[in-house]
């Protein structure tokens, strides 16, 4: 079992740098068993599919991008810094595998299964993330809650909706976001964490 295990996480190590460099539509399976040296009947037997390995570096990517949170959230501090840090952090990690982020784009009128079972439960994790960013802030005596999930879906929710304040075209919201748009989603994230943060605190 440890050996199917391992077997499997190589596919998708591999595969994620093949997506970060090359894109999914320009990789092949073929590509990913020959840099393993593994045959692609193997492949296929982890993976059925290209879609079933993408949705896979997927949960792999977004794994290691909570665990890079909960580093940070376990480092303490003033709620608005560790939110700043937090929101950093994402961006920074999208800029470094913006292509498989930007990849998922290809799929909005057609989200493969895997995809679409993967999402709700992406969502969840970093929803708990946020419970346990704000539960810092009650912790250090610097805001109150009513209702700790419910609050950090609103701002989930909120921060993941701040392209659409970009968009001169609503077209666009079926396109990824340029790199240069990212950084301004940061700085509009920011904006509404102070405010939302600065909306909690204890008078």
């Amino acid at each position: 079992m440890k050996s199917a295990d391992a077997k499997r996480v190589k596919i998708i190590e591999s595969a994620l740098r093949r997506f970060s460099h090359f894109g999914m539509a320009k990789t092949t399976m073929a590509e990913i068993a020959k840099d393993l040296a593994f045959s692609k009947a193997l492949l296929y037997y982890y993976f059925p599919d290209k879609n079933s390995l993408y949705a896979a570096v997927w949960n792999h990517l977004l794994d290691e991008l909570l665990d890079r949170g909960d580093v940070i959230i376990a480092k303490g501090g003033d709620i608005a810094s560790v939110t700043n840090a937090l929101l950093d952090e994402r961006m920074r990690f999208i800029n470094e595998y913006y292509n498989i982020f930007a990849d998922a784009y290809s799929f909005r009128f057609d989200i493969p299964a895997d995809l679409q079972d993967l999402i709700p439960k992406i969502f969840e994790k970093e929803t708990l993330q946020f419970v346990c960013l704000l539960q810092l802030g009650v912790a250090n005596g610097e805001i109150e809650l009513e209702n700790e999930l419910e609050t950090a879906r609103i701002f989930l929710v909120s921060i993941l909706g701040m392209r659409m304040g970009l968009m001169k075209d609503f077209k666009a919201i079926f396109t990824p976001p340029t790199k240069e748009e990212v950084g301004e989603i940061l700085a509009m994230q920011k904006q509404l964490a102070k405010i939302f943060v600065n909306g909690l605190r204890i008078s």
